[in-house]
Parts: structure tokens; sequence; C-alpha cells
């Protein structure tokens, strides 16, 4: 077990190490001043820019300027906004629960919605299965631009259902504390905290359907085919044999088994999620890391830029290896080999 986690500690390392290099040498490539594009400082007095070079050592060799710029970025210096003039690690700060939020609440959309009807569609035959697999490849298939956009348009303003776009109700009050807006709502004590927790969780129902549809897609494939797999094993058959209930084989016997491939798959797919997540805040006006990564990319604020761009890397990365290790947990085979 310590060897099979001690090879993704590793894993992890060299991958981020790649990672800021990649960014290192975007950087320096990056139109305008080097100085200002690492450091965030726009107009550098002379005192400062001594002390970028210095702290950066970009008088010195190129390996010896990205051993720097890794301890820096590492340290959590990340520098400072070019349009605020605020540190990058702090705006991030701000927009970050918000993304995890939205990416939190559209995961379990897609759990709640993609476990039950993958079942269905593995335990069915005819044309309900056939109908719940053309839905699939149609969630699949459509642009989430498209789809965001759609929704918008018909629930947000023509039917008038939903909040199109933003977070919340600025006529509440709500006080920052975790950043977390649902749980700071409830946290507030306010006698108006029931209507704002509801206004906040109307505003998340739109964008997070649409974040939640690829996934939610996804895992109704991926179950349905292991679920497939495991109803024709030795074991299913010979628990039916002794009369064990079908529901019971399904949901305590096959789908524990049928999950080890439903993370292993989500795993290749966090980039693409993470992508949909970008372009869901950008449609829905949401404060979240994505849509303040884009404008700083209208915006040409490289330290902002490349600080976010850093940011939702390192998640993907973190988020993958968590998957891969809960995905060799739930295999036996994996397990076996593991604390083998």
């Amino acid at each position: 077990m310590h060897t099979y986690l001690l090879r993704r500690f590793n894993l992890f390392v060299l991958t981020t190490l790649v990672l800021l290099g990649l960014l290192y040498a975007a950087t320096l490539a990056m139109p305008g001043d080097p100085i200002t594009n690492l450091s965030g400082i726009d107009q550098p007095t002379l005192a400062e820019e001594a002390a970028v070079i210095r702290e950066y050592r970009l008088e010195h060799s190129l390996a010896s300027g990205y051993l720097a710029y890794v301890q820096k970025r590492l340290s959590g210096d990340l520098g400072l906004s070019m349009n605020s003039g605020e540190p990058v690690i702090s705006e991030i700060a701000v927009h970050l629960p918000a993304s995890l939020e939205l990416a939190a609440f559209a995961m379990a959309l897609a759990l709640l919605v993609g476990i039950p009807f993958g079942i269905l569609a593995a335990s069915r035959r005819g044309p309900l299965a056939k109908i719940l697999w053309g839905l699939t490849l149609l969630g699949f298939s459509l642009p989430v631009f498209w789809l965001g956009l759609l929704l918008m348009l018909t629930f947000g303003i023509q039917l008038d259902w939903l909040p199109p776009s933003g977070r919340f109700n600025l006529l509440y009050d709500v006080p920052d504390r975790t950043g977390f807006l649902l749980l700071d709502v409830l946290l507030s004590g306010e006698p108006w905290r029931g209507a704002a927790f509801l206004d906040a969780l109307n505003h998340l129902w739109l964008p997070a359907i649409v974040l939640a549809t690829l996934p939610a897609t996804i895992i109704v494939r991926t179950i349905r085919v292991a679920m497939l797999a495991e109803l024709d094993k030795n074991y299913i058959r010979a628990l039916t044999a002794r009369g064990v209930h079908r529901m019971r084989l399904v949901l305590f016997h096959a789908l524990p088994n049928a999950m080890a491939p439903l993370f292993r798959t989500l795993s290749l797919q966090i980039g693409t999620l993470a992508s949909s997540a970008i372009i869901v805040e950008a449609i829905f006006s949401w404060p979240g890391l994505g849509n303040w990564v884009l404008s700083a990319l209208r915006q040409s604020d490289f330290t902002a830029l490349q600080g976010g761009i850093l940011v939702i890397s390192l998640f993907i990365i973190v988020l993958g290896i968590l998957m891969e290790i809960l995905q060799a947990l739930l295999n036996p085979i994996s397990r076996k080999a593991i604390h083998g």
C-alpha cells in the first residue's frame, strides 16, 4: 500500500514540475515585459525591477530561473494581478469556492440521475432501454454552450422560471464567511435566510443542470455496460439460484463492483469536465474561477491567467490521482495488487 501511494505521489510531483515548466516557458514567451508578466507589477520602479530580477534569477540560466519560479509558485506567491493590483492567490481564494460549489452540486445531480438510469438501462430490455441509450447519446453529443444558451433562453428568459444568470440576488446581504454561498446563508442567522437559500438554490439549478449533463450521460453508459457484465457473472447466477431477491442482487452485489469502472472513466474525463465548467460559468455569469480566468485572458492579465491555470491544473491532477486510487481500492484485483 505504501509503495503504491508513493508511486502516485511521485507521479503528482513529476506532473506538477512539468506543468510549472510549461507555465514558465509560456510566461517568458508572452508579449510584454517578463518582469511584469512574472510579478504582476505594472511599470515597476528600478528598485522593484531589481528585486524581481533577483528573486526570479532572470540574469542567470533558464534552469536557475525555472527553479526560482517553482519555489515562488509553490510557496503560494503567484504575483499580483495586473488589473486590480491585488495578490493573485487572494483573488483565487475569492472565486474558487463558487466553482467548487457549482461543481459539487452538478456532480451530485449527475450521480443521482446517472446511477439509477444506468441500473434501469441494464436491468430492462426493449423500448425503454433503447430510449435511455438514445437520450444518453444525445446528451453526450450536445455542445455545452448550445445547451446552456437554450436553457437560459427557455427557462430563464421566456418562461421566467429560474434566474438566467448570476449567483444570488444582491438584495440579500450575505456575510462572506466560508465563500460557499449556501453554507454562508445558513450560517448568517438572519430571519430571511430561508428565502435567501431558496434564491441561491434557484440560481444554481440552470448552470448545474448544464454542467451535469455530460457526466450524467457518461455515468449512465458506464454503469449500464459494467452492470451488464456483472449480472452475467457466475456469482450472480449462484445467488439467483439461492433465491436472493433481484433488487438485492443489483444494489448490494452488482452495483458496488460496477462502481470501479465508473471512477476510472470519470478520472479520464476530468479535463473535459473542467473545460465545460469554464464555459458554463461564462454563459451564466457565474463568479467562479473559470469565469475569472477568461476575464483575465480578455484583459491580458497574464499573472492572473497563469495563476488560474496553475490552480485549475493542479486540481485536475490531484482529483485524477485520488479517483484512480479510489478505483483501485474498489477493484478486488487492483486492491490485491496494492496490498500485496
